[in-house]
Formats: C-alpha cells, sequence, structure tokens
C-alpha cells in the first residue's frame, strides 16, 4: 500500500502549482509596484521641469502667479496624491566674483535641507532659476516595502529674458 502511494501521481499538479503561485504573485506584484515607482520618479521630474520653464519664461511674477505655478505643475503628478509633493523655487543670480546669492525663493511643502549652492555655475553676473521638487511614494505593498521611497530632482535654467526674474509682492 505504501509503494502504491508513493508511485501515485495524480496531485503532484496540486501540489507544484501551490509551490509555485506564491513566487508568481511575487515576482508580478513587485514588477507591478516597480513599474508605478518609475512612474512617479518621472513624473516628480516633469514637475521639476514645468516649475522651471514655466518660471523662467518670464521677467516678473506676482505670488499668486507662483501658486498657480505649483497648482498646474502638481497636476502633472496625477494620479498620484500630491499632498506628499514638495516644490521649490529659487531665483539665484552670482555676484562679480562669480558667488552665487539667493535673491528669492517659494516653496509648497517641505524640504528636510535649505538651497544647496555649490552646484551653481561659478560665471560672473548670471541668474538662475533652481526648480526644485521633493515627492514622498507611498507603496501600497508596505508590509514588503516598509519604507516609503523619497524621488528628488533639480533643474537649473537661466531665464529666458536674459536677466533674473523679480519676485513681485
Amino acid at each position: 500500500m505504501l509503494n502504491r502511494f508513493a508511485h501515485d501521481r495524480r496531485g503532484s499538479a496540486a501540489v507544484e502549482f501551490a509551490l509555485i503561485i506564491p513566487v508568481v504573485m511575487l515576482l508580478y506584484y513587485g514588477m507591478a509596484e516597480t513599474t508605478q515607482a518609475l512612474l512617479a520618479s518621472r513624473r516628480v521630474s516633469v514637475v521639476a521641469t514645468a516649475v522651471g520653464d514655466l518660471t523662467a519664461q518670464a521677467t516678473q511674477l506676482k505670488k499668486a502667479q507662483i501658486d498657480d505655478i505649483f497648482n498646474i505643475s502638481a497636476a502633472a503628478l496625477k494620479p498620484f496624491p500630491v499632498e506628499d509633493l514638495g516644490i521649490r523655487i529659487v531665483s539665484i543670480e552670482t555676484t562679480a566674483a562669480g558667488v552665487p546669492q539667493i535673491r528669492w525663493q517659494q516653496q509648497r511643502g517641505t524640504f528636510p535641507s535649505g538651497v544647496d549652492l555649490s552646484t551653481v555655475e561659478k560665471t560672473a553676473n548670471i541668474a538662475v532659476i533652481r526648480a526644485e521638487t521633493i515627492y514622498t511614494y507611498q507603496t501600497p505593498f508596505g508590509q514588503i516595502f516598509p519604507d516609503a521611497f523619497v524621488f528628488k530632482k533639480q533643474m537649473d535654467m537661466r531665464p529666458r529674458g536674459g536677466v533674473a526674474v523679480v519676485l513681485l509682492d
């Protein structure tokens, strides 16, 4: 009887399926989540590009226009939630000695650190608009990926008018 049981293969497919399906499901959901995270990272880059481009087109801006730029740019992040999105615009000018200085900055959301001026071009008497974004991507699979992904993007762009963008009250 034991010999006949050892040679019986009728349930082997069910056992193989039970052993393989968790691995296949983990691969499937892992790939889907990786794709979503890459899409979120790409959208954060699009937001930084849009903010920098819209700001650099102007010669002067009002704070209400900055808010409009933030609102329009945040819409590019859809379908992801925008509550975890931080956007910062910084107008930087360099002195005759090539030392970068912040002329003004506006932001929505929080940033963990101040503005890093070490990467600004050290050419004398130029203006730069820096657009920065930071986004915390929360995965729906919190048990597998316990930490959130943080995407940061930065873009430096020269104002199209050739002079620094002025912020009006």
